[in-house]
């Protein structure tokens, strides 16, 4: 028996996966488990986890792949090395060190077999491989664009059966997902992992910069598919902080050159508001005037009529219309964890590929813990909760038709069903579900329960034999990968999860892939003639709940209507 153990250590959202002779079992992030937002440290949680969900012991491990190869593009990184060297203050060649030592923590932590192989996958490869492996490709373009791993920032890739090459890199500094970054920081979103706030916001405003940043902060070179103007940004220096130990301590990217090039915009717009709407728009249209280069490039190669496309920028769903709503490529691949947590899944895959051409279950993000019945009966019952809330057992076959019910009365639900998700959103099994037709269902959510910022859209969740009728895009976004038109005539019937740009990162689903979501989605229609639900995150500004505890614990301190957690349909008792 071959039991591959996937990590990904010392980047940002650690995680680890399990593959079984060829199947994928468990894949869980460290945040999930610790609460730490983004957690970057090891993620000794979550092998357990993934070893409790495979019945396995650490003793049985064969094989472990890690996301990383430290001494990968070992040229280009000796010279900026000894370019930028401190010998008071080196970060890059700290993170190099901690890396090259990610064995050690392992070995501390876990006994092995003594004939266990360790395995050292370069960090976009297993970007690709995490896209390429699942998307039941036999040829196809692979990308992989990034912050920065493994001192490579882009790579495009030609996959062809279990093979992939790398043909071109983009080195750091020079990098799409660090430029975003820093131009979420000068919007004073400062917290790590903040980029969707400025996608959000984008929406609202007009490109009035886009030329002035593209002149300013890129160099333009024909040869090179971008290249930042490091006058403008820190990220390159001695004794950056980027990522460090177990915490995600971001130190400023943008240096303060940017405020004196638009000091006057700043203070010559209607107010400060519009400026930041304005300028968030400006760099989306500036990532997007990248990608498409990018996208454009791979193109005119003429290797494949496919793509598979992954690494953190792969979330920008805004960019990927590009490619998922035109006819550049026949068909295209983008997995849920496309970012540093998938990197996890895409290390074991690589290795898991070398032996076993039939891998199996790599479509499902359902890979985390499921709880049963008696679990969670227990939990009610427990002296925590049992007199702050009240319940219901419902039989299965009607748990559909109430729920749809509950929330076509207007009611805000926390839908927490089977098994856990595994990457950055919420797909239906730790999810809050509403009703999409209520046009002030937006705010009231984000006001009682998110507490967000009022600009950040809602998604939609629908079935796969309604989503010509509702949403311009033939691309079957499962993982809500990329944004679609919602139709002229449909907006006004789900103005919930209709952004102000007449778009919606719309989900689809089966019966196939979630029956319990699915059959929810039916039971409302019935109700509705609406086959749409609102789907965002189960959480409050932290993890997306795991345990039923955290479950029920959101729903206590928030104003949550009800909470259907597997068969129980609960409520919390007034005070």
């Amino acid at each position: 028996m071959k039991i591959i153990i996937g990590i990904n250590a010392n980047h940002a959202d650690s995680s680890a996966c399990i593959i079984v002779d060829g199947k994928l079992v468990a894949a869980v992030e460290e945040e999930r488990l610790n609460r730490i937002k983004h957690f970057s440290g090891y993620p000794i949680l979550s092998i357990k986890e993934c070893m409790r969900i495979a019945n396995i012991k650490s003793t049985q491990i064969t094989d472990v792949a890690f996301n990383t190869r430290p001494l990968s593009n070992i040229f280009p990184k000796s010279l900026f090395f000894i370019k930028n060297f401190s010998l008071k203050n080196n970060q890059p060649i700290r993170r190099v060190l901690k890396k090259i030592n990610v064995k050690k923590k392992l070995l501390e932590n876990f006994k092995l077999n003594k004939n266990v192989k360790f395995h050292f996958v370069e960090h976009h490869l297993a970007h690709i491989a995490s896209a390429f492996y699942p998307s039941g490709f036999t040829k196809a373009n692979g990308l992989s664009i990034d912050g920065s791993g493994d001192f490579v920032t882009c790579a495009i890739a030609e996959c062809e059966n279990n093979l992939i090459k790398i043909k071109k890199k983009t080195f750091f500094p020079h990098s799409l997902g660090i430029f975003y970054h820093g131009m979420t920081q000068f919007l004073g979103f400062k917290n790590y992992g903040e980029e969707y706030k400025m996608m959000g916001l984008a929406a609202y405003g007009k490109p009035k910069y886009f030329e002035k940043l593209k002149k300013n902060l890129f160099i333009d070179k024909s040869n090179d598919l971008f290249k930042l103007n490091l006058e403008y940004f820190n990220h390159q220096k001695p004794g950056y902080k980027y990522i460090t130990g177990d915490s995600l301590e971001i130190d400023q990217i943008y240096q303060k050159k940017l405020n004196d090039l638009f000091f006057d915009e700043i203070n010559n717009e209607n107010n400060y508001e519009e400026f930041r709407k304005n300028f968030a728009c400006s760099v989306q249209k500036i990532y997007e005037f990248f990608f498409e280069k990018i996208i454009l490039k791979i193109i005119k190669k003429n290797f494949s009529k496919n793509l598979v496309y992954a690494g953190g920028c792969a979330l920008n769903s805004t960019a990927n219309q590009f490619i998922t709503n035109n006819n550049h490529f026949k068909n295209v691949y983008i997995n849920y964890a496309p970012g540093d947590n998938g990197g996890a899944i895409g290390a074991a895959l690589t290795i898991s590929s070398y032996s076993n051409k039939n891998l199996d279950n790599y479509k499902s993000p359902y890979l985390g813990k499921k709880f049963s019945n008696s679990e969670i009966l227990s939990v009610l019952k427990s002296n925590d909760y049992k007199n702050k809330i009240s319940y219901e057992i419902i039989n299965e076959k009607k748990i559909f038709d109430l729920t749809a019910k509950i929330i076509s009365e207007g009611n805000i639900i926390g839908w927490f069903q089977d098994k856990m998700e595994f990457g950055p959103r919420a797909l239906g099994n730790r999810s809050i579900l509403a009703d999409p037709t209520n046009p002030d269902m937006k705010d009231i959510i984000n006001k009682k329960i998110k507490r967000r910022e009022s600009f950040r859209p809602f998604a939609p969740v629908t079935l796969k034999e309604f989503q010509n009728e509702w949403f311009e895009s033939k691309f079957l976004s499962q993982y809500m990968s990329s944004l679609s038109i919602v139709k002229k005539d449909k907006q006004k019937i789900i103005p919930a999860i209709t952004h102000v740009d007449g778009t919606a990162r719309v989900q689809i689903v089966e019966k196939s892939t979630n029956f319990k979501l699915a059959t929810l989605i039916e039971s409302f229609k019935k109700i509705t003639n609406v086959p749409v639900l609102l789907n965002t995150s189960f959480n409050e500004n932290e993890p997306i709940v795991m345990k039923p505890e955290e479950a029920l614990d959101c729903i206590l301190r928030n104003d949550l209507d009800y909470l259907v957690m597997s068969n129980f349909i609960i409520k919390k008792k007034l005070k």
